[in-house]
């Protein structure tokens, strides 16, 4: 009997080999492409500073965890501090503000503001109404709230509402900043700050900022009682309100929860023009039916220092922001009852964190001071860095 042994060799079929290989580097390639794209976007090629650390830390807070939301433009976020808030009244709050934010953007932040969280109050800050027409077509003003929103129907409305030049650079501002490798020493601080924020899930600082300078008035500084008069709005400013203002009541938005204030300023002969046209503001916003209040640096229960707490005559350095922050808490829990909501475990531990974090914040900015330098104090990796150690003591 003869044993037959089949042998069959079976040539490895190469081209299908060399065909699923090329597959797969190919689509290692372009999902490479894309999470590199991706990156640079979000932390190298968007123009990031300061505004864009802020804004992108309110969407990296939990939905419907604010008490209170504070919008505007760079008074807002120099003059009032969210951590400082929540270590005297226990209540959360954040600014959506932006440098030079105008009041066209109001809507827009209003409406990404009710799709994200559940506030006791909205805030808005008058600023943004008392800048000339430049001012609210300026591209940079709407960039800096736009670049830094999600994806979503209230964008879209803003960009279309607003932009004067390509708005497919809106939805993809690597095209408006592709340049941006020859800035990259000034702005690598921020992409480490905004890169920090996302692994951590939350910013420590809630958007604060300051210079460390104290402004010394050497022309006359007007009190309260000399600035009665009314001085009109810019016309697309005074639109702009107005629409804004229209816009709540068509959306039958509960009055009680919004609130429009001016921040102390320091005023003088060089911008009693904006003090006179926010006495036109809070005519207009209160023919509307909704509150105003005015709060200024000669108020005695604020205690401001002219001479010591603002870093010019629009801004607050740290000595204002702490002065006008637990006021400013304290009458917000004593004359509209903002209470604190109950935090989760690991909201509250979130939270607890901002308190020590800003008590390192006002010792870094004094140590500062007390050396004569003058920078500009933010939660950049450059500052934080100096922070940490502050906290570590």
């Amino acid at each position: 009997m003869k044993n037959t042994q089949k042998q069959t060799n079976k040539k490895p079929n190469t081209k299908r080999r060399t065909y699923r290989n090329r597959i797969i580097m190919i689509t290692s390639l372009v999902l490479a492409v894309l999470v590199t794209t991706w990156f640079l976007q979000e932390f190298i090629l968007c123009n990031p500073n300061h505004n864009t650390e802020r804004i992108r830390g309110f969407y990296l807070e939990d939905e419907n965890s604010m008490d209170v939301v504070f919008v505007g433009s760079s008074e807002v976020y120099c003059a009032y501090a969210a951590g400082l808030a929540y270590k005297e009244c226990g209540f959360t709050s954040y600014p959506y503000a932006t440098e030079g934010n105008t009041v066209r953007n109001f809507k827009t932040i209003f409406d990404e503001i009710r799709r994200t969280q559940n506030p006791k109050l909205i805030i808005f800050e008058i600023n943004g109404a008392i800048y000339g027409d430049k001012n609210i077509d300026k591209e940079v003003n709407l960039r800096r709230v736009t670049d830094n929103m999600p994806l979503n129907d209230n964008k879209v409305d803003l960009v279309e509402r607003g932009a004067t030049s390509d708005q497919v650079e809106y939805y993809l501002p690597f095209l408006k900043y592709h340049g941006a490798w020859d800035n990259m020493g000034s702005t690598w601080m921020w992409s480490i700050s905004l890169i920090q924020d996302k692994l951590r899930g939350y910013n420590l600082l809630k958007g604060i900022k300051n210079r460390t300078l104290s402004y010394h008035p050497t022309s006359k500084v007007y009190a309260t009682e000399e600035l009665k008069y009314r001085r009109p709005l810019f016309r697309k400013s005074d639109e702009e309100l107005r629409d804004f203002l229209q816009y709540l009541i068509d959306e039958n938005v509960d009055t009680s929860r919004i609130l429009f204030v001016r921040v102390p300023h320091i005023t003088t002969d060089e911008n009693i023009t904006r003090y006179q046209r926010g006495n036109s503001i809070a005519d207009t916003v209160r023919s509307y039916g909704f509150r105003f209040e005015s709060f200024e640096a000669d108020d005695p229960v604020i205690g401001m220092d002219v001479d010591k707490d603002f870093y010019n005559i629009e801004h607050m350095n740290v000595y204002g922001q702490q002065k006008f922050t637990k006021f400013f808490a304290h009458y917000l829990q004593d004359n509209y009852d903002i209470t604190p909501s109950e935090l989760t475990e690991k909201q509250k531990e979130e939270w607890d964190k901002t308190i020590p974090y800003y008590d390192a914040y006002v010792k870094y900015n004094e140590q500062v001071f007390s050396e004569g330098g003058n920078v500009e104090a933010a939660e950049n990796y450059l500052c934080m860095r100096q922070i940490n150690k502050l906290v570590e003591k």
